[in-house]
């Protein structure tokens, strides 16, 4: 049971750190208005990542277009407190298991301002 707990905790902090970072590619695309690769933060759940993904506008929108999908550098995804959706080489995306998604839908800053 306790294993469970923690699982739960794991997910719940990834979430909560993937979504600080999530909140820095917001500022990002709002500042850039190129239509052609925009460098944004690795959305990974490790605090101290600073590598960056190479997205067109485009991409980053419909990985956006959920509340709790993320993109990470590949080898970043955590297996247990994320399922790989798409790959490719120069990203994957990701979604919260478990309790984890309901934190990402929480800090999610595009549904925080609709509110």
């Amino acid at each position: 049971m306790s294993e469970l707990i923690d699982v739960d905790r794991q997910r719940e902090r990834a979430a909560k750190n993937q979504s600080l970072f999530r909140e820095v590619n917001e500022r990002i695309e709002e500042l850039v208005r190129s239509t052609t690769l925009i460098e944004f933060v690795c959305e990974c759940a490790n605090e101290s990542c600073s590598e960056l993904v190479s997205l067109m506008r485009e991409e980053y929108e419909q990985i956006r277009a959920s509340s709790n999908r993320f993109f990470v550098m590949p080898g970043h995804e955590v297996r247990v407190v994320e399922e790989i959706l798409e790959a490719n080489d120069r990203y994957c995306v990701v979604a919260k298991l478990g309790t984890g998604a309901p934190v990402a839908e929480h800090f999610d800053p595009r549904k925080r301002t609709a509110r």
